[in-house]
């Protein structure tokens, strides 16, 4: 300082530096000299870094009467828990004043390392149940066996009950196999027996219908769903070529040739006595397949057990000891068209030649047709007869 007047320097890195060409006058020595104090105290405290990474505070705005801003004072700023500090915002300057400095940014806090809940441990593997047992092996046990049929196939084996939690439920057995669906099956059969309790009674009404469940082409025989067996037979006068009688069991229909100068004929011999009392007539299909029967007439007949000789055999049973084979007939039928005829025969519309006093629909053994020449020329002709039933 010389006389009256002194020039002060800005501090810099804690030192003092003068303003250049700055000059107080002595009315202002006072004011300056407060002014210089606060001036170095500042510069003590600048350079001073914050302890912590938080965010400095400025200092304040603009100082009253140039008053410098606290550089950064307030940035202290309290280490981050986890991250990065970002340094103190400058303070404003002031007016007139020094600007404040920013303050340091503190040192960056540690980031807390997180500690991870301890690893869980995955649960026990789950046990599977124990595989069920399967259930009983389903062999199915064959189906009854229907009348002529053959057996049911048995059914599928039963596949084990798949493994269940807790030990499965066990599979269930293959159910059994389904009733064969083949011929029938007819136990009976082989001796006449007429009574009450020992003739065989036909819920459906029907004989035959040369169908693949009742015609068996091995044994020659057909069989009905109500038990009744039977066989084929022709026969012919003695001026007559052979008769021949057969099932075709494609048309499934019964094939009678005749050629007869007489008398010939063939139809179906029951195993069973018949007792058809519940119904009315005889009913059956004819069709002409071939020839005529101009110069013949022809008739349908019921065999009876009282007009079957005791000597036949296959079946064994018949009760007429002489002067057999009367049975009970409709004459003069109407000759079959080629498409098919049908013939509704009432039981009171055959005779009685043997005057038997026994009803002739308790006693049926059989039924059979009949072509008759009526001139020496006689006739030939292929007749087809089907759906045989009583109604």
């Amino acid at each position: 300082m010389t006389g009256n007047h002194f020039r002060w320097r800005r501090c810099t890195n804690d030192q003092a530096q003068g303003h250049d060409g700055v000059d107080v006058t002595s009315s202002q020595t006072s004011r300056l000299a407060w002014l210089l104090a606060l001036a170095m105290s500042a510069c003590a405290n600048r350079g001073m870094e914050a302890p912590g990474p938080g965010l400095g505070d400025g200092g304040s705005g603009p100082g009253t009467g140039g008053v410098p801003a606290t550089g950064g004072g307030a940035g202290r700023g309290t280490g981050g828990t986890a991250g990065s500090a970002i340094g103190g915002r400058g303070g404003a300057a002031a007016t007139g004043g020094t600007a404040g400095r920013g303050a340091t940014g503190g040192v960056s806090g540690t980031g807390g390392t997180a500690t991870g809940g301890v690893t869980g441990q995955g649960g026990m593997i789950a046990t599977g149940g124990m595989p069920a047992t399967g259930g009983t092996a389903g062999g199915g046990i064959g189906g009854v066996a229907g009348g002529g049929g053959k057996g049911g196939a048995g059914g599928v084996a039963a596949t084990g009950g798949a493994s269940g939690a807790a030990g499965g439920a066990a599979g269930r057995g293959g159910a059994g196999g389904a009733a064969g669906a083949g011929p029938y099956v007819c136990p009976l059969g082989g001796a006449l027996t007429c009574s009450s309790t020992g003739a065989l009674k036909l819920a459906t009404g029907l004989v035959t219908d040369f169908s693949s469940m009742q015609w068996n082409s091995t044994t020659m025989q057909w069989c009905d769903a109500d038990g009744l067996r039977g066989r084929l037979f022709s026969f012919a006068g003695p001026s007559s070529a052979a008769s021949t009688v057969s099932v075709d069991a494609t048309a499934q229909n019964l094939r009678l040739d005749v050629m007869p100068k007489d008398w010939g004929g063939g139809g179906l011999v029951f195993e069973s006595c018949v007792n058809v009392s519940a119904y009315t007539s005889l009913q059956f299909k004819a069709s002409l397949a071939s020839g005529s029967l101009t110069g013949c007439s022809w008739q349908v007949q019921l065999q009876t057990q009282d007009q079957r000789a005791t000597t036949d055999a296959d079946p064994t049973g018949g009760t007429c000891a002489s002067n057999c084979y009367r049975y009970p007939a409709v004459f003069n039928l109407a000759a079959p068209s080629a498409s098919g005829t049908v013939y509704t025969e009432l039981f009171t519309a055959f005779n009685n030649p043997a005057a038997s006093a026994i009803a002739t629909p308790s006693q049926v053994v059989g039924i059979q047709w009949q072509v008759n020449a009526s001139s020496s020329s006689g006739c030939t002709a292929q007749l087809r007869i089907d759906n045989i039933r009583f109604q």
